[in-house]
């Protein structure tokens, strides 16, 4: 029992590494955008950069979590938050997307052995856990974020900045994630026993859908929220990161509940609920950009999105043995990441980016029938089969 817990608080420290880098990353894209004069095509193409590696480093995943996970883990988190320091050194746009290319990579295979390594957990404890590992990647989000707006307010640039937080980090996690499962694929078949191989594809692709369009919204409203506020509500570079905090924030938050509600409901309904509440958050934040409702309207959607990705996540890593059900959700979630700012961050150029925020809405709308769609298929969601 001792073991597991251990195991449980590890696996809970590398997901906490995982989201400081990016808590670190987003709020200070504005920054970057005013020093590099970067267009906001420009930034979304950085986000399409960054996810197109995260694709590829899901499917070099592939052969590492078949030699077994916890070696990775801990090595692959000390070189992503040191890779961190490489976007403040970037004199040019190029260098800067191959920045953004080298981070997604690092966290295209790190998502997949870390959400293998939960998913495993949350089998062995016959209980829905994987939004709550997901709390712990939002913890630290929303600490990184808290340091890069602080780091924002006091005039202190990203390199510095980042610097701090690479070391600081990347220390404390030797000992904290030396505890990881050794994990080395997925489950076992759960799906019941007859379940022909069209079926478990269908399956697949339902959670791949739910991926896609759920890290869509989510990226759009990470990403793109401290941009909107600075551009529409004018604010200064400090109020602008901020908004990344009260997402993360609220996301946070849901993720730690969210597991009891889906013990108590099902893992369709949690899902649908969060794509109604996103859409009423960024329609919100459309209507009314001045910073406080701008503010109010991305906080509702990181509270909606929170759900979304852990359940299609846990879903695909119980779809299979080796881990391939759960590289091709992983996958599909990060070219939701490529498509999202590529077609936000065009239609922003085009038509300004409070008319591109519309898109987001469309995809949470599409979230909200893939997860009703799921209640007809046998698909094993945060340990517990859901049953049509």
């Amino acid at each position: 029992m001792r073991g597991v817990l251990g195991a449980r608080w590890a696996v809970s420290a590398a997901f906490f590494a995982f989201g400081t880098v990016a808590g670190s990353l987003v709020p200070r894209m504005p920054a970057f955008k005013e020093s590099l004069h970067l267009t906001d095509g420009q930034v979304g193409l950085a986000f399409v950069v960054y996810a197109a590696g995260a694709v590829a480093g899901a499917v070099l995943a592939r052969p590492i979590l078949a030699g077994g996970a916890r070696m990775w883990v801990r090595v692959l988190t000390v070189v992503m938050v040191a890779a961190l320091i490489t976007p403040p050194l970037a004199p040019g746009f190029a260098v800067f997307a191959a920045t953004f290319l080298l981070l997604g990579i690092l966290a295209g295979v790190i998502d997949v052995l870390e959400n293998s390594q939960a998913a495993e957990l949350e089998r062995e404890a016959g209980r829905p856990m994987i939004n709550g590992f997901h709390g712990f990647w939002s913890l630290g989000f929303v600490a990184g974020g808290v340091v890069a707006a602080a780091a924002a307010a006091a005039g202190l640039g990203p390199l510095p900045h980042f610097v701090i937080v690479a070391v600081v980090v990347g220390v404390a996690s030797v000992p904290l994630l030396a505890g990881v499962p050794n994990t080395r694929g997925g489950a076992a078949t759960l799906l019941p026993s007859g379940t022909t191989r069209l079926r478990i594809g269908t399956a697949v692709g339902a959670v791949s859908a739910m991926a896609f369009f759920g890290i869509l919204v989510e990226s759009a409203g990470g990403d793109w929220g401290p941009i909107y506020l600075r551009d529409y509500g004018k604010t200064t570079l400090a109020v602008a990161a901020a908004v990344a905090v009260t997402f993360s924030i609220a996301m946070t938050v849901v993720r730690f509940t969210a597991d009891r509600l889906t013990a108590r409901t099902s893992a369709p309904v949690v899902a649908a609920l969060g794509g109604v509440v996103s859409m009423i958050g960024v329609a919100l934040a459309v209507a009314l950009p001045e910073p406080v409702t701008a503010i109010a309207g991305f906080t509702l959607v990181g509270a909606g999105c929170a759900v979304m990705v852990p359940l299609a996540f846990s879903a695909g890593a119980n779809l299979g043995r080796t881990g391939t059900a759960l590289i091709v959700v992983t996958a599909a979630g990060y070219a939701g990441s490529i498509v999202g700012p590529w077609l936000i961050g065009s239609t922003a150029d085009r038509f300004g980016l409070r008319l591109a925020l519309l898109i987001p809405i469309a995809a949470a709308a599409a979230v909200l029938f893939t997860a009703f769609g799921l209640r007809s298929r046998s698909v094993e969601v945060g340990g517990a089969a859901e049953r049509s």
